[in-house]
Order: structure tokens, then sequence, then C-alpha cells
């Protein structure tokens, strides 16, 4: 009986123990405080312009490949720091879910949704197309040296930086990518003052019979590129 008793007791013990550990949790709170800064700015002041382009020239029926264009992104820094960027399309609601083919550097189409931004709508409410932005990887460059353009998509439960393959942006839809440049051969951001990314902007719209354009129409993408301090 003594022993059963001495049993009983330990396993109360044991469960009040238990119970203890999980009535709390540490929150910790982390972060560094660095001197300094980054700028982005894009050239011609942004603006990528595919020009005039004649109906008569595209397929009524076919989707209507508008090429490449290709614009710099330069991030510049007061002190040296890792950081990362990221895009917003402020036209998500207009984008047509097209195959913008040869859109990234190696050539590869541009297929998924999550990569694609929308063109604007025409005067009849018409979703016009889309584009698609990629990097430049060989060219990319870090205070004047090349190396590796590597990417983290935030819905990815790894959430590890990995290399990537055709430099493609994504939309921050179904959820955000950032990108930024590591040393070649790893996939650990570096730390820089001047980044520097060529991006190649591709574009595509739906045929003419679809958009019934009766007046000059304007291509209206537009994105927001948003720094990420890591």
């Amino acid at each position: 009986m003594f022993n059963k008793m001495i049993l009983a007791g330990a396993v109360i013990m044991a469960l009040a123990g238990t119970a203890q550990a999980a009535d709390s949790v540490d929150l910790n709170v982390k972060g560094t405080l660095v001197n300094g800064s980054c700028t982005p700015s894009l050239e011609n002041g942004g603006v990528v312009d595919f020009g005039h382009i004649p109906l008569g020239n595209l397929s009524k029926t076919e989707t209507n490949s508008l090429g490449q264009k290709k614009i710099v992104l330069t991030i510049t820094c007061d002190s040296e720091m890792p950081v990362a960027f990221d895009v917003k399309d402020n036209r998500s609601e207009s984008m047509v879910d097209l195959t913008v083919n040869s859109a990234f550097y190696n050539g590869s189409n541009c297929t998924a949704g999550s990569n694609k931004f929308g063109l604007g709508k025409t005067a009849g409410n018409v979703n016009i197309g889309a584009y698609c932005v990629g990097i430049n990887v060989p060219e990319a460059t870090i205070d004047g040296t090349s190396g590796d353009v590597i990417y983290k998509n935030l819905g990815n439960a790894a959430n590890d930086w990995s290399k990537t393959g055709d430099g493609s942006v994504r939309n921050f839809s179904p959820d955000d990518r950032y990108l930024t440049i590591a040393d070649a051969g790893t996939v650990i951001p570096k730390a820089g003052k001047n980044f520097t990314f060529p991006l190649i902007v591709s574009a595509a719209i739906q045929g003419t019979d679809v958009l019934a354009i009766t007046d000059n129409t304007n291509l209206d993408g537009s994105a927001t590129i948003s720094l990420v301090y890591i």
C-alpha cells in the first residue's frame, strides 16, 4: 500500500510538472539597427515603352507577342548591407492569363499566373493582356562583381534561399518573392553598396477581336518595386 501511494504521488507530480512547463513560452524580438539605408531607381524614369502598335499587324484571334524591352534596376546603399527587392502588381485585376513567349533571359516562356502582371483595360473594360518581368541573370552585379541571383518565396514551407533558374519576378500572388544576389556558388545574400539588376520586360496582348478596340488605347501596366532589408 505504501509503495502504491508513493507511485501515485510521483505520477501526480509528473503531471503537474508537465502542465507547468506548457503554461509559458518566451517571445524573443530580434533585429539589427544599421547605419544607412538603400534607394532603388529605374532608368528612363521607370517607363518601359512598347511604342505604337498598329492593330492591323496583330492577330484577330491569337495571342499577340509584343517582344522584350529592357530596363535597369539599381539599388544604392549608404553602407554595405544585404538587401532584396520584391514587386507588387498595381493592375492585377486586369491580368489575362496568356502565355508570354521567350519572356526570360534563358529563353523560357512565362506561363505561371504568379509571374504575370496586368496591362490595364480598354475603354470597353476588356483586359488587354499581360507582361512578365525577369532579371537578366548573367548581367546582375553587386559592387561591380557578378554573382548568383537568388530568391526566396515566402509561401515556401522551407523558407530557404535558392538559386534562380530563369530570373523570374513574382507578382506578390499567391505569395511574395524576394530577389537578391549572392557570391557565385552560394545562396547566402551578400552585403553590398551598389546592386545592379538588368530587367527584361516581355508583354503579350489578346486578339483584336476580343479587345474590340475602336480608338487609340494605351497599355497601362504598373508595378511597385520595394526593398527588403535582410
